[in-house]
């Protein structure tokens, strides 16, 4: 609601009224008017009787807009279901001239097509303010209108005063030339200010095209037996208006056949030939098209349908109608797949085809052709594997046999029989299974340690893949383990992958941390493939092992005035799990064995700390004690249960100060030694002493305590031996058991050292570290690798072929420590003339094998290699010389491919057959071979001389039988032509059919079909198109009279032919171009022995019309495209978003219909181009993001051009109108910072104090809906989210709850 208030106006001006109606505005206006805000507060005052807007000040800002919001409710509601309040009403005053408005913000109208020049449209009158200058007038409101395009206007004109739009030329609805929508822009101006609206004017169709028949005269010939409601022709009416104006019902003026809306006739009651006693009958009459229309239009055409007396017999397939054919996935173009038969009791001769969706007959049909006249399936030249891998499998055919007629007086309508011809395609097994994964599976392959007898869990799905398909890529999997393996850890499933642990075999982290696997996908074909995946499975650990202490129990002495905070002694545990189930703490604990005077020893000591082992002294000792006695427990924190494990602590408590003996530094006691893994038994590594620490001699034992590995008896590894040497006793430490480096590489000694005095003890610890040698031989994954690789391939194909990869990887593992050791490198051996190098080379580092040559299969099919995989470093093993080293067995098959041609024994056989022979009868059967292992042959025949014959072959077996009647009077002999196939390679051999004479014909033509083409629009007619002649076997002289006639489309009228001379002309200009020329014109040529009384021969009459480029291309209308804003083209091509299509009416065939896209008037941005258009499909792209925000991209109009290919060129020309839509891309804001308002103390609770609008540049975004709450929760006000008058939502500050003046603060939201 918009008004204006002058400047300084009388307080108590009225500026406006609101005015409402109660019952949804249809009762009465007893209403009361609450004017909810005033902004400014106090600038205007509403009357809440009458609604009347007055001014409170007596003086605005120029320029500035004011804003009222009322709500109206109602004082006399009846219907308490609805609200009886109105939404919020908003009226903007503007203290200052406004421009006309329009009573709509858009304007969409309707007009007929068949309007007169000048014709009244649409109003768009706008509506004019009063001036806020009292006593000055404003002048008159100006109109004008605007286009997208200059051609807009031209269509339309309007009057500058009224503002009434008028027609301004002739509408054609039906032109697809011409714009169906018109987007235009009016324009009132009004003392140089002006407003705009949009108005759109959309073309309506009018009933003013008469249906036009596509043929002035419809022929059809049936039998007089036609099926009744079965289409015998279906007439075509073209009405090119559109809807219930282009809908047709179709009438007929004969009683004795009807006529579906789709134009397509059939018989209501049985035919008659007979009639007149001439064995055929011609119906005559007239069919109508009738639109829908008011008034509805209508037109008429004649339609002749000639019945005949005919055969009543139809076609059998022989021995079946139900054929099952196999073709090989690498079979090339022209192989013979079956051979189609099909037998007419009636001794007609018949025609294959196929039968397509649109149940059409065709030769072709997917990847196969068929032979019309021998049945013959073969596949289609230009076929390749790859179109029959990608082929549906099975492929589903039916097969369409037709019989000519040929058996009766008169030619009869031919009869069809149907078969249907399942053709598989044969996989061949050249691919073996791969695994796309395999790489990944030892990252996600894990089991707990622990055993499964029940219930195993999947460790991993493994998943071949195999190109192959039937049984060829149907996987099996299996286990692949190592004759020497017998630790068989995991169960796999055969058809699935899954791979599960065995219930036989106990998963333990500690002694196998990962767990080999080798997996075999084998196909199932005849020859079958192997592939394998080798992957580690990760044994998780669980908490199995409880801590160890160094030693069973620990004990030494200590004297009774020691100071408390003295560390007296240090235990040690450790935990063969993983790291977070060997989190060791300590604690101490009475020995409830030790008895009760022990029972509080404990309270003496204390750990240093829970995760160090360190106990000291927390409190003096007593006189009367003598020994303390107390355990420690170390606790292994593990999940989901803790493990522990408990050592005794004794500790001897002396009356005097006692040193503990005191270890002697030497160069052969080292803290830690380094012992090679190969060192030999009873070598001494250490050599200690330890001197008493009392103050007279004494006696020193020593204790040795071994730890390391696990299960490792570390233990047995090693022994002290106690050596005396000038009087002084040494401990020495000797290897007594083979160290493994690959098992354990370092242990833990501690000596102990007590006085036999004291009995003061002092321990040393040392730690043995184990050094790898090269005693580990590599060894190979598996004992024989296998790999395939096709037959007469170079090496480069074969790597062009595989992308690269390998015939087959040999792997070997060596576990020796990373350094030459273990570094694995690969060698093909064999005898010393190198043979097995001159055909395969393997890769040193990866085992990767590649061939070296191209193989024959038919040579060999098989190479057995020995790979030698060995180390880099030499041999530590007794007896060894040079590096560790292992070969293995890999078997390379050759597969057999399609390289050698089949072949016949001899070069000519002889058959003989009596011409009484009905079909299907066997001749003689034929042979041919073929050196390819799998090679599957097919046979085809053929004439030697070409053209029909009577023959066929059964493309399996070789069998020659025979196809259709003889005549021994016609031929007496065939010379035909064998043709064996393999797919790819053919092989022939001469046939010679000798028919033996036992004891009959209507005239022939020459061809079967004529077939000419002529070029459209040519006025040189009449013009000699043919000269047919058609010859009779008989030899009496009525069969030499021979009479032709035309019969079908155009004959008579565009056609004709001398009765007795055959020459058929054109007489009349042709044109092939929609919507009323033909591209093709087709119809029979009859010639009719006994001077045109007798038997009739027929042919077929092609005449193909050449297109000339005479139509230019033709956009559809107006084009329209959306872009949303904001769209980044992340590639080159830029953002596709519409695309649009000229259409020519030339012959889509050739250049003349073949169209370019280009734009010819562009965008540009920063003199870059906005937009591209594909020359050959019309897309159109945006190269850059567009900001809708910004005025000059929000609509764009580019000019396209399509021109055909054509000689010479012609082009078509459109205006592609661009949108931009908006998105929700820029936050809301208020018109202020702050709003001021105030309540009555007694205002009801949800009365409403003030109305809040917030405005957005996202104008026409979808999802840009306002919500409005508080930003801080009010105790006596709260808002809601309204809709105003123009359904735009509205925050209105309503009463929660009595309230003093305040200040609050508001938040907007957007959903």
């Amino acid at each position: 609601m918009l008004a204006v208030v002058p400047l300084t106006p009388t307080i108590g001006r009225i500026v406006y009224q609101f005015v409402a109606r109660d019952e949804n505005g249809d009762g009465d206006s007893n209403v009361l008017y609450k004017a909810i805000d005033v902004i400014p507060a106090g600038s205007f005052v509403a009357d809440p009787k009458s609604g009347v807007v007055r001014t409170g000040w007596s003086k605005y800002e120029k320029g500035e807009t004011y804003r009222v919001s009322a709500q109206a409710s109602d004082l006399t509601p009846t219907d308490n279901s609805t609200t009886s309040v109105s939404e919020v009403a908003i009226l903007e005053i503007l203290a200052d001239d406004r421009p006309p408005q329009f009573a709509k913000q858009e304007y969409n109208v309707a007009v007929a097509e068949d309007n007169l020049i000048d014709y009244s449209v649409v109003d768009v009158k706008a509506q004019s303010f009063r001036s806020i200058e009292d006593g000055r007038s404003k002048g008159d409101i100006i109109y004008s209108l605007d286009g997208a395009s200059a051609d807009e206007t031209k269509w339309f004109r309007i009057d500058p005063t009224s503002g009434i739009v008028h027609l301004t030329r002739e509408l054609d609805y039906d032109d697809p030339a011409l714009p169906k929508v018109h987007q235009l822009k009016v324009t009132a101006r009004e003392d140089n200010r002006e407003s705009h609206v949009d108005l759109t004017i959309q073309i309506a169709d009018v009933n003013d095209n008469v249906p036009t028949f596509t043929r002035p005269l419809y022929t059809a010939q049936v039998r007089e037996d036609v099926e009744l409601n079965h289409t015998i022709l279906k007439v075509t009416a073209i009405d090119k208006d559109s809807g219930e104006n282009a809908r047709i019902q179709y009438t007929l003026d004969n009683q004795n056949f009807s006529i579906n809306d789709n134009g397509e006739i059939s018989a209501k009651v049985r035919l008659d030939a007979d009639q007149f006693n001439e064995r055929h009958f011609v119906y005559r009459f007239n069919v109508t098209a009738r639109d829908h229309g008011n008034p509805s239009l209508k037109s008429t055409a004649m339609v002749h349908i000639r019945t005949e007396n005919t055969n009543d017999e139809s076609a059998v397939f022989l021995p079946t109608s139900q054929y099952t054919a196999f073709v090989a996935e690498d079979a090339q173009g022209g192989t013979p797949v079956i051979q189609i038969q099909a037998r007419d009791a009636d001794r007609d001769e018949v025609t294959y085809s196929f039968l397509d969706k649109n149940e059409r007959s065709t030769q072709t049909m997917n990847l196969f052709t068929i032979d019309q006249h021998t049945g013959l399936v073969k596949l289609r030249h230009g076929v390749s594997p790859v179109d029959l891998t990608e082929a549906e499998n099975p492929i589903n055919l039916t097969v369409m046999v037709q019989d000519d007629g040929s058996c009766c007086v008169y030619p009869s309508v031919t009869h069809t029989s149907f078969a249907t011809l399942l053709i598989g395609i044969e996989d061949v097994n050249n691919n073996k299974p791969e695994f796309p994964d395999c790489a990944k599976y030892s990252e996600i392959a894990k089991i707990m340690e622990g055993t499964y007898k029940t219930d195993p869990p999947t460790i991993v799905k493994v998943q071949a893949t195999d190109d192959d398909s039937s049984a060829n890529g149907d996987i099996v999997y299996s286990l692949y383990y190592t004759q020497s393996e017998s630790r068989k850890a995991f169960v796999i499933d055969r058809q699935t992958g899954v791979l599960t642990p065995s219930p036989h075999v106990v998963f333990d982290r500690e002694t196998r941390p990962r767990e080999d696997v080798t997996v075999k996908a084998t196909d199932r074909g005849d020859r079958p493939l192997i592939g394998f995946c080798q992957f580690s499975v990760e044994v998780v650990d669980v908490n199995d092992n409880a801590p160890q202490f160094e030693r069973p129990s620990y004990e030494t002495s200590i004297s009774r005035f020691e100071a408390v905070g003295t560390s007296v002694i240090t235990v040690f545990a450790f935990d063969n799990d993983a790291s977070h189930n060997a989190e060791i703490s300590y604690s101490l604990e009475m020995d409830v064995t030790a008895g009760e005077e022990h029972a509080n020893d404990v309270d003496f000591f204390e750990l240093v700390n829970r995760r160090s082992g360190e106990i000291t002294l927390i409190k003096p000792i007593p006189s009367h004690k003598s020994k303390f006695t107390f355990n420690v427990i170390a606790d292994d924190n593990g999940i989901p249960e803790p493990l522990s494990s408990v050592a005794q602590v004794v500790l001897n408590v002396l009356d005097k100060q006692q040193k503990a003996p005191k270890w002697q530094s030497s160069p052969e006691c080292k803290s830690v030694v380094t012992v090679a893994e190969n060192v030999e038994m009873n070598k001494v590594i250490l050599r200690c002493r330890a001197v008493s620490g009392s103050e007279r001699s004494s006696e020193t034992i020593y204790k040795l305590t071994t730890s390391g590995g696990h299960g490792s008896k570390a233990e047995s590894k090693f022994r002290q031996f106690n050596k005396f040497e000038n009087g002084n006793e040494w401990v020495e430490v000797a290897i007594m058991e083979p160290l493994d480096y690959e098992q354990v590489n370092n242990y833990t000694l501690t000596l102990t050292a007590t006085d036999m005095t004291s009995r003061v003890a002092s321990s040393k610890t040392f730690v043995v570290e184990v050094k790898d040698v090269n005693d580990v031989v590599p060894q190979f994954t598996v004992d024989l690798f296998t790999g395939t690789i096709d037959e007469e391939m170079t090496p480069n194909e074969y790597l062009e072929r595989m992308n690269g990869k390998p015939i087959v990887t040999v792997k070997a593992i060596d576990t020796d420590s990373d350094g030459p050791q273990n570094e694995v490198h690969y060698r093909i051996v064999g005898e010393a003339n190198g043979e097995e190098t001159k055909h395969f080379r393997i890769d040193e580092l990866t085992g990767e094998i590649f061939p070296n040559e191209k193989f024959d299969r038919e040579e060999l099919d098989m190479y057995i290699l020995t790979v030698e995989a060995s180390d880099r470093s030499k041999s530590a093993l007794p007896g060894a010389n040079g590096p560790n080293k292992d070969n293995v067995k890999v078997q390379i098959v050759i597969n057999d491919v399609n390289d050698n041609a089949p072949s016949f024994e001899e070069s000519k056989y002889i058959g003989r057959v009596k011409e009484s022979e009905g079909e299907g009868h066997d001749v003689i059967t034929i042979k041919a071979h073929d050196l390819d292992k799998h090679s599957n042959l097919r046979y085809h025949l053929i004439g030697a001389g070409g053209g029909r014959i009577p023959f066929g072959v059964r493309t399996d077996s070789g069998t020659i039988f025979v196809k259709e009647p003889l005549d021994f009077e016609s031929a007496d002999q065939y010379h035909l032509i064998l043709i064996a196939s393999d797919g790819r390679h053919n092989a022939t051999t001469n046939v010679y059919i000798h028919i033996e004479d036992v004891n009959d014909n209507a005239p022939m033509f020459e061809q079967q079909k004529y077939a000419t083409t002529v070029v459209e629009e040519d006025v040189d007619v009449p013009k000699v198109l043919f000269n047919v002649k058609a010859t009779d076997a008989d030899q009496d002289e009525k069969s030499s009279r021979i009479v032709y006639r035309l019969e079908g489309q155009g004959a008579g009228d565009v056609f004709r032919i001398g009765n007795y001379s055959g020459v058929i002309e054109l007489v009349k200009a042709l044109d092939r171009d929609p919507p009323t020329g033909v591209p093709s014109w087709n119809f029979v040529v009859q010639a009719i022995d006994d001077d045109g009384n007798g038997l009739v021969g027929y042919a077929d009459v092609q005449v193909n019309v050449r297109d000339i480029n005479d139509n230019s291309p033709i956009f559809p209308e107006r084009l329209f495209g959306f872009i949303e804003e904001n769209r980044e083209p992340i590639h080159s091509d830029g953002v596709y978003f519409m695309d649009v299509q000229a259409r020519d009416f030339d012959d889509p065939t050739t250049e003349n219909a073949n169209l370019e896209y280009t734009i010819v008037r562009n965008k540009l941005i920063n003199g870059e181009p906005v937009f591209r258009i594909d020359q050959n499909t019309g897309k159109i792209f945006a190269m850059r993001s567009l900001d809708r925000e910004i005025a000059s991209e929000r609509e764009f109009i580019i000019e396209v051009r399509a021109n055909d290919r054509g000689v010479p060129s012609r082009e078509g020309f459109a205006n592609v109108t661009i949108k931009v839509m908006d998105m929700n891309d820029n936050a809301p804001f208020f018109e202020k910072t702050k709003y001021d308002g105030s309540v009555e103390e007694t205002a009801p609770v949800g009365a409403a104090v003030m109305s809040f609008s917030a405005f957005d540049a996202d104008i026409e975004a979808k999802d840009n809906v306002f919500t409005y709450q508080l930003a801080e929760e009010s105790e006596y006000f709260y808002v809601t989210t309204d809709k105003d008058s123009t359904q735009s939502s509205v925050g209105v500050l309503r009463v929660k709850k009595v309230c003093f003046f305040f200040f609050f603060g508001l938040k907007r939201g957007a959903n």
